[in-house]
């Protein structure tokens, strides 16, 4: 997949401030004040009994999903989804005298801006998305909820959240509260990315295939933000917890832009995966030297790519059929969404899976796609979930197989660099260099993290 370099320095410094705030255990974004009032205690050595601190339950790949009206939701922001789904933790949340404050001043702030005339875009933007203060405020608020609700919290936490994987880049947090401190802080920031790209359409990391589909400034795409904000002022009633008018703002404004790939295809082990997921559960994987080939996507944008193929990616999955008939892996995997054009229709991975089985007659239970990654980086990630989610087993190398300069990219340190600064983590072990197109590579758990801040693949 092509490396698109033009970086939005807002963005960039979102990124940075997430890592910033990740960073382990560090103390929350309240201010010195609330600190020193005791918001923290739980955390240090007060004398006091620690109800809060635990063991978080590890991934579990027989984990199924909750799912709500909205599949985006569901990838992008799924602690919302958990909370919706447990009456307990919802009560607590909804009861919170700090979130309820702030919940109806949001819902204050719909009404006006629903209420009032030409408005921009930028305008829509800034009313109903998250405030600093407001950001503060919903973190302290949550884990001080959390805090004095620690026991069923605790069993929220270790029923869904650790099983599910979803949030293991904070795996090694030893209290509940700010575990699920954490979960809230990165939704608020993902819930404003999404409104400062798909309403205000400022540039997402890679503008040129994740950008805005109008032109903000036209009366055409004021009048779909009106509209949609009408309909959320005359819903308003019904919202109960403190993130839903932010929310469903920016799931409305995804929906307006046609901006639904993170919710296509799922649950794929029931869809385009199905075949290659029924067959893999019966592989002996020792009689193979490696677990999956996988084919890295090129999107269709040279001259003498098909609509829906590029040459690039036929050859690379001329090669990879190559090591596949020699019998090196039992399943071959291509990488690769829905790129070029912007709002293409076809998928990278689900093509070459297709050009591989009318061309070379592949059996379909022998492929396995990501229909949705976007870059190289996502590509590797992805994959990997599969691995993990699916029973591959994670111990057992497997091919990065894809061109000779690509190769060289993944196997270089700014490879790596770009990894840690996108996504907050490596997603593979690398080890030898098999020819100039193939790497082993062993998968890395944190590649089950869902990241919010990158909305059409999370």
């Amino acid at each position: 997949m092509k490396t698109i370099k033009k970086m939005n320095m807002n963005v960039i410094k979102m990124k940075l401030f997430v890592l910033t705030s990740l960073i382990f255990l560090g103390g929350c974004c309240a201010p010195p004040e609330a600190r020193e009032a005791g918001s923290f205690q739980n955390e240090g050595n007060s004398g006091n009994i620690d109800n809060t601190t635990f063991t978080i339950a590890g991934f579990d790949r027989n984990y199924v999903f909750f799912e709500s009206n909205s599949k985006v939701k569901d990838r992008n922001f799924y602690w919302t989804t958990l909370v919706e789904n447990n009456a307990i933790v919802k009560a607590i949340l909804e009861n919170d005298e700090d979130l309820s404050a702030i919940l109806e001043s949001a819902k204050q702030r719909l009404s006006d801006i629903a209420n009032q005339d030409n408005t921009t875009a930028d305008q829509y933007a800034k009313a109903l998305k998250f405030t600093d203060s407001e950001f503060i405020a919903i973190s302290t608020a949550v884990k001080n909820s959390v805090k004095d609700n620690a026991t069923p919290f605790i069993s929220f936490t270790n029923d869904n959240i650790g099983p599910s994987g979803a949030f293991i880049r904070f795996s090694e947090v030893t209290h509940v509260d700010r575990y699920n401190q954490l979960i809230v802080e990165e939704m608020l920031l993902g819930i404003n990315q999404i409104i400062d790209t798909y309403a205000a359409g400022m540039d997402p990391l890679y503008p040129i295939i994740d950008s805005v589909s109008f032109d903000v400034n036209s009366e055409e795409y004021k009048q779909l933000l009106k509209n949609l904000v009408s309909d959320l002022n005359s819903n308003s009633s019904q919202y109960t917890l403190f993130y839903e008018p932010f929310l469903n703002f920016s799931l409305g404004v995804l929906e307006l832009n046609d901006r639904d790939e993170a919710g296509r295809y799922f649950p794929m082990q029931n869809s385009v995966n199905k075949e290659a997921y029924d067959y893999l559960q019966g592989i002996n994987w020792n009689d193979f030297d490696y677990s999956v080939i996988v084919v890295l996507g090129d999107s269709p944008n040279s001259p003498g790519d098909l609509p829906n193929i590029s040459l690039g990616g036929m050859a690379r999955a001329d090669h990879g059929v190559i090591l596949f008939n020699q019998g090196k892996a039992p399943l071959i995997a291509f990488c690769g969404g829905h790129l070029y054009p912007v709002h293409t229709m076809y998928s990278e991975a689900i093509e070459m899976k297709k050009y591989v089985m009318d061309k070379y007659g592949i059996p379909e239970n022998r492929i396995l796609v990501d229909p949705h990654s976007r870059h190289t980086t996502t590509n590797i990630r992805n994959i990997g979930r599969e691995f993990f989610r699916y029973g591959i087993p994670v111990d057992k190398k497997a091919i990065i197989s894809t061109s000779n300069t690509q190769s060289a990219y993944v196997a270089s340190n700014g490879f790596l660099t770009r990894s840690q600064r996108e996504m907050n983590h490596v997603p593979m072990q690398l080890y030898e260099r098999l020819s100039d197109f193939d790497i082993e590579f062993t998968p890395n758990i944190e590649v089950l993290h869902l990241d919010s801040s990158d909305p059409l693949d999370p």
